[in-house]
């Protein structure tokens, strides 16, 4: 036998031999998962379970080991190599999960840096027994591969890899369905990301997505309460104050605080002077789903799996369900697209109203007729009743004025496009802002002012490249175009004024819980933001996208991604050589997993 085809024979039984060992070493983690309860996933936990951690041994072998082979077929050279990189990838697997059982989170880039010193003590330690373990288990498998034997190790390698393929399969087929069991298992596992595209299944027609979406959101409305999540940490203690006041909520998607002028919002500045005008207040998101979820819940969005896998809504809707409110839900984008309402907030809510339908072209026709809608809606409710409304515009976002429309600003022919983007923009919030003029005209004309909390925000705000770094839109970056948002209420008794201190979405909820249904919980019970009224100020923020999130405070923002992070000052330009705030990542990291069980 020739000494490359005994080293490649070597090396995959030496990284079967591997993925037993990090299969005994990570047992914790279905330990904390079987906490769920029983249930069919478990077929597909054992699968990625076993499919994960044979990927975890193998990476070694397919990215350095089977080259070093190829160009250097010595023993002398490969074994060693090989000893030292199980070591590593054991001794990672259990600081890993002696690092989850301690704090619902994984070893990542970033959680690295966190580690305290003596941490680093442990690890090496871990190392080196890891290296005895593994050079006794190198030169077993050596002595066993003087000799040709059947295939065995490579049909146990397609077995394994078979595991690994049918498991992320599985999770994309769950993930449409929105079938939690499976989904759950995700977090539980260090460095996992499996297949979870949709669109891809939909194209091969494999899943109806209508259909897949409805039976998702059937299937998490009909479970029991728990599972993974342990919300609200208390139950709530609340006596509503009477008179109950009506809420309105009005979100103009995309709106920027710097939009908030008489140029480009008269009906709106005219309404700011008798509220209440926070000044510095931030979304949970840089996007419409996060940040509508900030809103509505008061956490940080990346629970949003958890919540939305469970159709669990806020305690927030709860309390305006429990204590009779008339809901008056309207929304310009569809609830079961992109913020996905459906699921999280506005779940379990009968007869909800999934969109809105206009015989008038684009967002600006669908933010008249729901408008319209919702005039009508009012002038047909219990009287006798309070009502919750909520009133979604997407003009702004869509940047889509009605063709008609009239400018607010001309722009220069030879005007950048980013520049004429912006100015048709601000022509799309002057047409929401006359709609919004009309509700509050509504509202007046009714005698509803003064039995009305009224507030008016966004779920993000919007970029054109102000900071010439390249971030346009909104989803893109965490900078204070995409972050900040206006924050107007107008609160019956309350007196009007400026408030500069720094507020965020997370401070909704604790504020309407306590201040309108006399909630005597600490908001910690439920939420990580505080009462508006409370002049509380957050140090810093946890704000979320579709797939990283970032940790902003008020002289830098740290981005983490899943596989690095970077961190940038407040104009958001890179900041070269950074110190990691560590205790301020700390504190994020539990922020984010404490409503865990």
């Amino acid at each position: 036998m020739s000494a490359r085809r005994r080293l490649l024979r070597w090396a995959n039984w030496f990284a079967v031999a591997n993925a037993v060992l990090l299969a005994v070493v990570g047992l914790r983690y279905l330990w904390y998962y079987s906490a769920l309860g029983p249930s069919v996933a478990w077929v597909y936990a054992a699968l990625a379970y076993v499919g994960h951690l044979t990927a975890l041994a193998y990476l070694p072998l397919l990215l350095l080991l089977g080259p070093l082979i190829v160009l250097v077929p010595r023993p002398g050279v490969v074994l060693p190599l090989g000893v030292s990189l199980a070591s590593a990838g054991v001794s990672f697997v259990l600081l890993d999960s002696l690092v989850f059982a301690e704090n619902r989170y994984h070893l990542s880039v970033l959680t690295f840096r966190l580690l305290e010193p003596q941490t680093f003590v442990f690890l090496a330690l871990y190392f080196f027994v890891g290296v005895a373990i593994e050079s006794m288990l190198a030169s077993w498998v050596w002595k066993r591969t003087t000799r040709p034997t059947p295939r065995v190790g490579w049909y146990l390698a397609l077995v394994l890899g078979s595991c690994f393929l049918a498991s992320h399969l599985i999770h994309a087929w769950a993930a449409a369905h929105s079938y939690v069991p499976v989904t759950a298992f995700t977090r539980y596992l260090p460095l996992y990301h499996p297949l979870r595209n949709a669109r891809l299944l939909t194209r091969l027609g494999l899943v109806d997505r209508v259909r897949a979406r409805e039976q998702g959101l059937v299937t998490a409305l009909g479970q029991l309460p728990g599972g993974e999540l342990n919300y609200p940490l208390a139950p709530l203690r609340c006596e509503p104050r009477a008179p109950m006041l009506n809420v309105l909520l009005v979100v103009i998607d995309a709106m920027r605080p710097d939009a908030l002028t008489p140029a480009f919002a008269p009906r709106l500045a005219k309404f700011a002077p008798g509220a209440i005008r926070f000044d510095g207040h931030y979304s949970g998101g840089n996007s419409s789903r996060p940040g509508m979820f900030s809103l509505f819940y008061g956490l940080p969005a990346t629970y949003w799996d958890a919540f939305a896998g469970r159709a669990r809504s806020p305690v927030l809707m709860d309390s305006f369900r429990q204590y009779g409110y008339q809901l008056g839900l309207f929304a310009s984008s569809p609830l079961y697209r992109l913020v996905e309402l459906d699921r999280t907030a506005f779940a379990g809510v009968p007869n909800l109203r999934l969109e809105t339908s206009s015989s008038l072209p684009g967002s600006s026709g669908r933010d008249r007729t729901l408008t319209d809608e919702w005039l009508e809606w009012l002038g047909r409710r219990d009287p006798s009743r309070p009502f919750f409304g909520f009133l979604y515009y997407n003009a702004s976002v869509a940047i889509e004025p009605p063709d008609n429309y009239p400018e607010v600003i001309q722009v220069p022919a030879e005007a950048s496009t980013q520049a004429r983007r912006y100015a048709r923009y601000l022509t799309a919030v002057h047409f929401v802002d006359s709609l919004v003029g009309r509700v509050l005209d509504d509202l007046e004309r009714r005698k509803l002012l003064e039995r009305t909390v009224i507030i008016i925000t966004s779920d993000h705000g919007i970029e054109f490249d102000e900071n010439r770094l390249g971030f346009k839109g909104h989803g893109t970056a965490y900078s204070d175009y995409q972050m900040r948002t206006p924050l107007v209420m107008r609160w019956p008794g309350r007196p009007p004024g400026r408030v500069v201190r720094r507020t965020s979405h997370n401070d909704l909820a604790p504020t309407l819980l306590a201040q309108l249904f006399g909630c005597t919980n600490p908001p910690s019970d439920y939420a990580s933001g505080h009462d508006l009224f409370s002049d509380a100020q957050w140090d810093w923020l946890i704000a979320a996208s579709y797939r990283e999130y970032a940790v902003i405070e008020p002289e830098r923002v740290t981005v983490i991604y899943p596989a690095s992070y970077e961190i940038r000052d407040r104009s958001y330009r890179l900041v070269p050589n950074p110190t990691v705030p560590r205790d301020v990542l700390r504190g994020a990291l539990q922020e984010m997993s404490r409503f865990y069980r």
